[in-house]
């Protein structure tokens, strides 16, 4: 009876033993067991990053355990666990997506019941592990910069309102697109999270007439319409490639203006700017002068109001340029000869007209002119009240003029 019972305690001990380690094994392999799903490796090839599915998904719809670790050659510089709600499915290399930098690693980590996760691994040991809300999708599904696209020289890292830091981009134009233009985006971690509105329909110049892109010349960021967000200007060459003078480059401008999470390309004023500047004028500065005389309206009412009532059926131009000390003035009629312009001067003594100079100068032989060697042809009152003007009839700054103008303006 006695050796029936130790048999029997050993059969039941054997069992337990066996049953126990048929536990160990299935709990090992469920919570423990480390497998590798995927390894992505550097273009240097300095660095490796290992995505690790760590045990089993939770039954029955459970999350799965997972690991990232980043080595340097033999040596680990980091190891990250992290949690993927996958619908109970396991992780695998479709989870995630990798993106090399400089100095630090991206992962992209993507689950059926969870927010996509954006982990960065830097060189340095440091981790970032942070979940992309709804508002980052853009920028997690962006496409990629080319890189052999972007115009270095005109790109920038710049802070813009509703954007944050992120970098804005000229882009050069494909070969998709028979004569397409240059475009601009927005970038984050050289993802695109932006695109321009484009000038041109489906951003081709070739119905347009103004040639083919030569270049880019120059970008600046200001707040054009006054809003307190900061705009974007650029100013853009073409050149036509025809005719003796074709390769010559063009200027032309574009205006947009921050709206919201938008930017407006402002066609009308670009109109108006091109018709209206010197093209030899078109800057950054003098685009921004530009806007700022047509807000402050008395001024640019007096231009337009004695060009209107003077020169326009004369067939003069009406070309708004600017000094070298940044003045404004009006180019009413031009050619290799002479130049004429009218000029603001200044507030009336009773301050109730601004007054315009009608100036006409000899071209020197290299086609330079100065306005302190010019031919005075009139003075103008623009009543500011009653939006009248009147011809003074003066040809220089000692000349007796009539008693209307004086009237107007009070001047003795």
């Amino acid at each position: 009876m006695k050796k029936f019972l130790k048999i029997m305690l050993c059969i039941m001990g054997s069992l337990l033993a066996v049953i126990v380690v048929f536990w160990c094994c299935i709990s090992y392999a469920v919570n423990y067991k480390k497998t590798t799903c995927d390894t992505s490796v550097s273009p240097n090839k300095k660095y490796e990053l290992t995505l690790q599915a760590v045990g089993e998904p939770d039954w029955p719809f459970g999350s799965a355990s997972g690991r990232l670790i980043l080595m340097e050659g033999k040596d680990k510089i980091s190891q990250t666990d992290f949690e993927l709600h996958n619908d109970g499915g396991s992780i695998t290399s479709n989870c995630w997506k990798v993106t090399w930098y400089e100095d630090y690693v991206e992962v992209i980590l993507s689950g059926e019941e969870q927010l996509d996760e954006r982990v960065n691994l830097y060189f340095d040991g440091l981790v970032d592990m942070q979940q992309i809300t709804e508002e980052d999708e853009d920028y997690v599904t962006g496409e990629e910069v080319d890189e052999g696209r972007v115009i270095q020289e005109q790109s920038f890292e710049v802070e813009l309102d509703h954007w944050g830091k992120v970098r804005f981009v000229s882009y050069l134009p494909s070969d998709d697109v028979y004569k397409e233009d240059v475009s601009f985006v927005l970038t984050k971690d050289n993802r695109i999270i932006y695109h321009f509105p484009a000038f041109y329909e489906n951003n081709s110049t070739e119905n347009d007439g103004i040639g083919t892109f030569d270049s880019v010349e120059v970008i600046g960021f200001q707040d054009i319409d006054g809003d307190g967000e900061k705009d974007v200007i650029a100013i853009i060459n073409y050149v036509t490639g025809a005719g003796p003078q074709g390769m010559i480059t063009r200027k032309s401008v574009r205006i947009f203006c921050s709206e919201d999470n938008d930017f407006i390309i402002q066609h009308n004023l670009m109109d108006e700017i091109m018709k209206n500047m010197k093209e030899d004028d078109i800057s950054i500065s003098a685009i921004c002068d530009y806007v700022t005389l047509i807000e402050t309206d008395e001024i640019y009412d007096g231009y337009r109001t004695i060009y209107q009532q003077y020169f326009a059926d004369e067939g003069c131009d009406f070309m708004i340029s600017y000094s070298a000390s940044g003045n404004s003035r009006v180019i009413l009629n031009e050619n290799e000869k002479i130049i004429e312009i009218l000029v603001y001067d200044r507030l009336s003594e009773n301050e109730k007209c601004e007054l315009y100079v009608w100036y006409r100068s000899k071209k020197k032989v290299d086609g330079s002119w100065n306005i302190s060697e010019a031919e005075m042809l009139d003075i103008f009152a623009y009543n500011v009240s009653t939006k009248d003007v009147v011809s003074s009839g003066k040809t220089s700054w000692s000349a007796t003029g009539n008693e209307k103008y004086y009237e107007a303006t009070g001047e003795k």
